[in-house]
C-alpha cells in the first residue's frame, strides 16, 4: 500500500517559502507511483495535533501554479514548542495517533533552525515506537542562521529588500539641506547577515553610514560617538541596526526599556527603535526619524529575488526525491561552487549536525570600527540578489 506524505510550515514566513510548498507538490505529483496523496498541516506543528490536513492535491491546478508569486506561508505556521516526551508525551501521542490515521510515511517540515532541532526529536521519538516514516527539512529562513548551509531560502529576498529600502531612504535624506538622523532596525535575533545587507545599498548611489550588528556589542555611548562624528562630516545620518544587538550589560536593548524613567511595556525582540530614537534625542537637537522595516522585509513578493525563488522550488523538488531515495533524518544543503556564474551542489546534511549551532556573520565582515561592513561582504550576498535597480546620479555642483 502506498503511503501518504505531509508537508508542514512551519516558524516565520518568508517570501518565497511557497515556492517550496510547490517543487514538493509538483514532484510527488510526479512520483505517483510511489506517493499517494500529499496533504499540509494547517498552522505548522498545531496541525499536526489537532489533526488539520488539508488534501494539497485536491486544490484548482491554477491555484498552485500560483504558489510561487505567493507570499507568507499559505498553510499556516505556530510557534508552539512541543514539550520534551520525558517531561510530557501527550503531544507526540496525538502526533504519532494522527499521521498513522492519515497513513503518513513522508514528512517535509519547511522550516528555520528551530524547526531542525524539532525535527530532530520528532524522528528520535517515532524511531523509538518503530513508526516507519521518511522525514527530511527544507530550510528557509529570512536572517540566515541555519548552520551548514551556503545560505537559506527566504534570505536573499529579505536580503535584496533591505538594501532597496535603504538605498530609496538614503536618496529620501537627501531631499532637504537640513540636519537629520534616521535609524533603521532590521531583523536578525543573533546573526548579522540581514542587517549587513545594507552594506548593497552603497552600490545603488547612497547607502548607510553606520551598520551594527549582534555579532558585536553595541556600545550606546560608540553609538552617539559615531553618530556624531557622521553629523559633523555630512549633516545627516543613517544608522541600520539589527533587532538582536546587546549591550555592555549582554542585555537585547528590547529588555532595557527604561530612559529617563520612562518605561515602554510593548518593547519586544523587533521594538527597539522607540528606544534608540529616544536614546538620540537627549544628544541632539536636528530631526530625528525611526523607521523599522518590520515584518515587510520577510513577506515582500514585489522585491523578491529571483535566485530565491528558483532555488526554493528546487529545494522543494529535491526533498520529494531524497525520502524516495530513503533518505531520513536530513536536512537539504546547499554548497556555493561559484559566484560567476553562481552555481551550487546539493548535500544532505545530518539534522543533528545542523541542530549543534546556529550560523553568524562571518567576523570578517565586520570592520574594524564595528560600526560597517566590509566590501568582502558583497561578494557573498550580491550574487543571491538579482539585478538590483539603477538610479539616477548628477553632478549637483553648484556653478
Amino acid at each position: 500500500m502506498k503511503k501518504n506524505a505531509l508537508y508542514i510550515q512551519s516558524g516565520g514566513p518568508t517570501s518565497v517559502i511557497n515556492a517550496s510548498a510547490y517543487g514538493v507538490i509538483q514532484e510527488c505529483i510526479a512520483n505517483s507511483d510511489k506517493i499517494n496523496t500529499l496533504y499540509a498541516a494547517r498552522y505548522g506543528q498545531i496541525g499536526i495535533l489537532n489533526n488539520q490536513f488539508v488534501d494539497v492535491l485536491k486544490q484548482d491546478k491554477k491555484q498552485i501554479e500560483r504558489l510561487k508569486q505567493t507570499p507568507s506561508m499559505i498553510f499556516g505556521s505556530c510557534r508552539y514548542r512541543i514539550p520534551d516526551e520525558n517531561v510530557d508525551d501527550s503531544d507526540y501521542k496525538k502526533i504519532l495517533k494522527n499521521l498513522k490515521q492519515h497513513n503518513i510515511g513522508y514528512i517535509f517540515y519547511n522550516g528555520g533552525n528551530g524547526s531542525v532541532r524539532a525535527c530532530k526529536d520528532l524522528k528520535a521519538y517515532l524511531d523509538k515506537h518503530n513508526y516507519e516514516c521518511k522525514l527530511v527539512v527544507i530550510p528557509k529562513t529570512v536572517d540566515n542562521d541555519i548552520s551548514y548551509i551556503d545560505h537559506a531560502p527566504g534570505f536573499p529576498s529579505a536580503a535584496r529588500h533591505v538594501a532597496i529600502s535603504v538605498s530609496e531612504l538614503a536618496h529620501d535624506v537627501q531631499t532637504y539641506d537640513t540636519a537629520l538622523i534616521t535609524v533603521v532596525e532590521v531583523m536578525g535575533r543573533n546573526t548579522g547577515f540581514l542587517a549587513a545587507a545594507a552594506k548593497v545599498a552603497e552600490t545603488l548611489g547612497r547607502g548607510a553610514d553606520l551598520i551594527y550588528v549582534p555579532e558585536l556589542v553595541f556600545d550606546e555611548k560608540k553609538f552617539i560617538n559615531d553618530v556624531a562624528s557622521t553629523i559633523e562630516e555630512k549633516g545627516k545620518c543613517i544608522a541600520v541596526v539589527a533587532e538582536g544587538v546587546k549591550n555592555t550589560t549582554g542585555q537585547y536593548l528590547f529588555e532595557n526599556n527604561t530612559i529617563n524613567g520612562y518605561q515602554d511595556p510593548y518593547l519586544n525582540m523587533g521594538g527597539i527603535t522607540p528606544y534608540l530614537t529616544r536614546l538620540l534625542r537627549q544628544h541632539f537637537s536636528c530631526k530625528i526619524r525611526g523607521i523599522d522595516l518590520n515584518l515587510m522585509q520577510r513577506c515582500s513578493a514585489h522585491t523578491v529575488s529571483p535566485v530565491d525563488i528558483s532555488e526554493a522550488e528546487q529545494l522543494g523538488r529535491s526533498a520529494v526525491k531524497a525520502v524516495i531515495n530513503g533518505e531520513s533524518g536530513k536536512m537539504i544543503s546547499i554548497n556555493r561552487l561559484s559566484n560567476k556564474p553562481l552555481i551550487f551542489n546539493e548535500t544532505l546534511e545530518s539534522l543533528e549536525k545542523v541542530a549543534m549551532k546556529d550560523n553568524t556573520l562571518p567576523l570578517e565582515y565586520i570592520n574594524r570600527n564595528g560600526n560597517g561592513i566590509e566590501q568582502s561582504y558583497l561578494d557573498y550576498i550580491l550574487p543571491l540578489l538579482g539585478d538590483l535597480p539603477e538610479y539616477a546620479q548628477l553632478n549637483l555642483e553648484i556653478i
